[in-house]
């Protein structure tokens, strides 16, 4: 016995043939993965943040800077607040787009710093 699809009239197996067609480990197989799938997606991927501020003493406004790749701080040079996750390290750049003369500042520890710096850039390193 077959079911019609409504959309284009194709045949759908019923719930009672896709259960007949598989043995039982190949439904616990397949029932652990999706499982698997939903608890990973819905799970937050814990990241290294990088918290900078606008104003001297890591006051006024603030910024939180997580993920992967390169981003600016533009006015947020009043200090940071650099929480180290999961292995996952920076690199504070002196100039706009993760350019720099010299090496970047490398953050891989807790790091708070709230005296106005020079930084222009960061790098969140995956």
């Amino acid at each position: 016995m077959r079911a019609m699809c409504l959309k284009k009239g194709l045949p759908v197996p019923l719930l009672k043939d896709m259960a007949g067609s598989t043995n039982p480990q190949q439904t616990v197989g397949a029932a652990l993965l999706i499982v698997f799938l939903l608890v990973a997606s819905v799970t937050p991927a814990l990241a290294s943040t990088l918290t900078v501020f606008e104003g001297p003493g890591c006051s006024e406004k603030s910024k939180d800077i997580n993920g992967c790749g390169c981003f600016n701080l533009g006015v947020y040079t009043g200090g940071f607040h650099f929480v180290y996750t999961e292995g996952q390290a920076a690199e504070l750049y002196a100039f706009s787009n993760c350019a720099s003369r010299e090496l970047p500042d490398r953050l891989d520890v807790e790091t708070r710093s709230c005296v106005r710096n020079e930084h222009r850039s960061v790098k969140m390193l995956c």
